[in-house]
């Protein structure tokens, strides 16, 4: 294997009364000599961006590539603290978030986007950099991408919402789409591909036997202002735990 994958950021799959949570993995592969990030969040974890680059030497300037899955808020809304990146982006996705309405899109991203370096892909399965190739999954969006690592004899494929949590990779069945038959279509080509999955807002998972085993316990905590001892002590913890589905 000739990259590193660390996630920089970590999903939590699940929604809020509130608002939309947007808690989305960012990805950083690491090659010998470029530094590519997969998606780069919602706003609100800007700090977490920054503070987990720091923590590999890594300054947001010394990013080479953002491949971006698609243009939501959750997925592209810290495009601009990357300056000296190109950004990956699918065609399709480009021409449906620059004249489609969608209350998910960004228009900060879109504009700061637009006089930015773009890399655009049009063609399903365009190798991205030796042993990674994009290919198109849509549904969730239009011009939705996925990335194809190739690793160690192993295919792992960085989804994107192309499939969300756990549930929708078992199922094949989406809560959000624009077309569900083209989601189910993706799904079952991301099943049919990889070894391993990364979702949108879930852990990593395995695909053995029919079997999609996540690879760790995935967890949130919610710290209330002190003084305040509701939950445990202040805080409550929300816990999703590494079990097989089937």
């Amino acid at each position: 294997m000739n990259f590193k994958v660390d996630i920089l950021c970590k999903a939590f799959p699940g929604k809020s009364t509130i608002s939309a949570l947007g808690w989305s993995n960012v990805v950083l592969i690491r090659t010998k000599d470029k530094n590519i990030l997969f998606d780069t969040g919602a706003q609100g974890i800007r700090p977490n961006i920054l503070r987990a680059l720091g923590k590999l030497s890594i300054e947001p300037n010394q990013i080479d590539s953002v491949f971006l899955s698609h243009l939501h808020f959750d997925h592209c809304g810290n495009a601009s603290l990357f300056p000296n990146a190109s950004f990956i982006i699918s065609e399709a996705e480009w021409k449906y978030a620059t004249t489609e309405e969608d209350i998910f899109t960004t228009e900060e991203s879109v504009k700061y986007l637009r006089d930015r370096k773009k890399i655009i892909i049009s063609e399903d399965g365009d190798e991205v950099y030796p042993g990674m190739k994009a290919i198109f999954t849509p549904g969730h969006t239009s011009g939705g991408m996925s990335l194809v690592l190739e690793a160690d004899g192993e295919k792992w494929i960085i989804a994107g919402d192309a499939v969300k949590n756990r549930v929708e990779l078992l199922r094949e069945k989406v809560d959000m789409s624009l077309n569900n038959e083209q989601s189910r279509q993706s799904i079952c080509r991301i099943k049919g591909l990889a070894d391993r999955v990364l979702p949108g807002h879930d852990c990593w998972m395995k695909i053995e036997n029919g079997k999609i085993i996540p690879e760790e316990k995935v967890q949130v905590d919610i710290t209330l202002p002190k003084g305040m001892q509701d939950g445990k002590n202040g805080v409550f913890k929300l816990v999703i735990e590494n079990r097989p589905l089937v």
